[in-house]
This record gives C-alpha cells, sequence and structure tokens, in this order.
C-alpha cells in the first residue's frame, strides 16, 4: 500500500517551525525568557528535515518518523513549560503550550494511521493537525506581540 497523505505532513510541520522566531525581537526585560524560548523551539528545523526524508511509500517508516516528530514537540513543550514567561504574556504562552499538546496527539494519530494504512483517519488527523498548525501560527504572533511591548 502506498500512502501519500504523510508527504503533506512535510508542508505542515513550517507551520509549526514558525515558532521558532516567536520571540527574536522581545525587549531586554525579557531576555531570558526570549533565549529559553529560542533554544526549545530550535529543534524543530530539524525534525522537520528528518520528516521529508522519510519514504511516503513505507508504511512502517513513516509512522516511525511520525512518532520521532511527536517525541521531538513533547521534549519542546517540555522545555517551553519550563520556562517563566513575562507576567502579561502568561495567558498567550499557556495557550500555545496547549495547542502544542494537540498538535502532539494529532501527530501520534497519523502515526498510527500511517501504520495501519488507515487512509481515512491519517487524512482527518493530517487535516486537524494543519488546523492546530494555523492555530499556533496565530498564538504565536499574539505571543510575539505581547513580548515585543
Amino acid at each position: 500500500m502506498h500512502l501519500k497523505t504523510p508527504r503533506r505532513l512535510a508542508a505542515l510541520l513550517p507551520i509549526l517551525a514558525v515558532s521558532a522566531a516567536v520571540a527574536a525581537c522581545g525587549g531586554s526585560d525579557d531576555a531570558d525568557f526570549v533565549d529559553g524560548y529560542n533554544k526549545a523551539v530550535a529543534p524543530l528545523n530539524t525534525m522537520m528535515s528528518d520528516l521529508g526524508t522519510t519514504s511516503a511509500s513505507d508504511p512502517a517508516a513513516a509512522s516511525k518518523s511520525l512518532n520521532q516528530v511527536a517525541d521531538g514537540l513533547d521534549e519542546v513543550k517540555t522545555k517551553l513549560a519550563a520556562l517563566e514567561p513575562p507576567s502579561d504574556a502568561k495567558d498567550e504562552f499557556d495557550k500555545m503550550l496547549g495547542a502544542l499538546d494537540k498538535g502532539t496527539d494529532q501527530v501520534r494519530d497519523m502515526a498510527a494511521a500511517a501504520k495501519s494504512g488507515n487512509i481515512d483517519k491519517l487524512t482527518k488527523a493530517t487535516a486537524d493537525f494543519s488546523a492546530t498548525g494555523t492555530d499556533l501560527a496565530s498564538l504565536e504572533q499574539q505571543l510575539r506581540q505581547v513580548v515585543e511591548n
């Protein structure tokens, strides 16, 4: 069986990578948060590169790669959760962490669907992840605005 949908994931992950630049312009008062944030999200680029080399025609390999991405997202979330955001950015930051959890679960759903060859489930999980990625990008923008001000 050939799975075509996992290739779409490589196009969706840049939505998460946009978070890597979140606090690049933060003020000096928030320098520790900005630095910690940027370090925490730095692995996202590597995860995307690694996923891009996965063969979509091999369900087991696609599933393994997706699970590795989910594990990486868990690590990023753990590092982010250890940060103390500026007090006026706490709500946006907490929403971002929640969306990251949701996206991680969706990637795990994609991995399970890829492994089982369930194209309908894979398509739905991919669409859900795309929507969550859009939410993450919006939340990232909100966080950036609060941190910059």
